[in-house]
């Protein structure tokens, strides 16, 4: 009994080579610690219910998936985008502050990150982290 004969074993072996292949390429989600640090920068720039979709627990665990303002890099599941523009307000009641810039450093693929009309008066000297594209108006 060769290959020749069994038509539906080049069926099994195909779509076995397309489920591989597409496993390979597919993120299982969000990191843990890029959602764990998405969660502790909420409350910075939670002020207007911006990020409500940005929750604990097991059906909201994927942050790629919380809301149009993290985008996540298809194969890796690393966050490499960063919309935070008003969230927080620039004439919000709690007035100007100085941002930790280290609250950034787990996102070490992030490629764009928008924070203007937040109030930022300016960043906390920081080391050691790498620079990001900041925009701050």
């Amino acid at each position: 009994m060769g290959l020749k004969q069994q038509p539906w074993m080049w069926v099994f072996v195909g779509v076995l080579i397309t489920i591989v292949s597409l496993e390979s390429r597919w993120s299982e989600g969000c990191l843990e610690q890029e959602r764990f640090a998405l969660l502790q920068l909420k409350p910075f720039f939670s002020t207007f219910h911006e990020l409500d979709s940005w929750v604990e627990g097991d059906h909201n665990s994927d942050c790629c998936q919380w809301d149009l303002r993290v985008e996540c890099n298809d194969t890796t599941g690393r966050v490499i985008l960063l919309d935070l523009y008003d969230t927080r307000g620039w004439n919000s009641e709690m007035g100007e502050w100085y941002l930790n810039a280290s609250l950034f450093s787990p996102f070490q693929q992030l490629q764009s990150l928008d924070l203007s009309f937040n109030g930022i008066a300016g960043c906390v000297e920081n080391e050691g982290l790498l620079p990001l594209p900041l925009i701050l108006v």
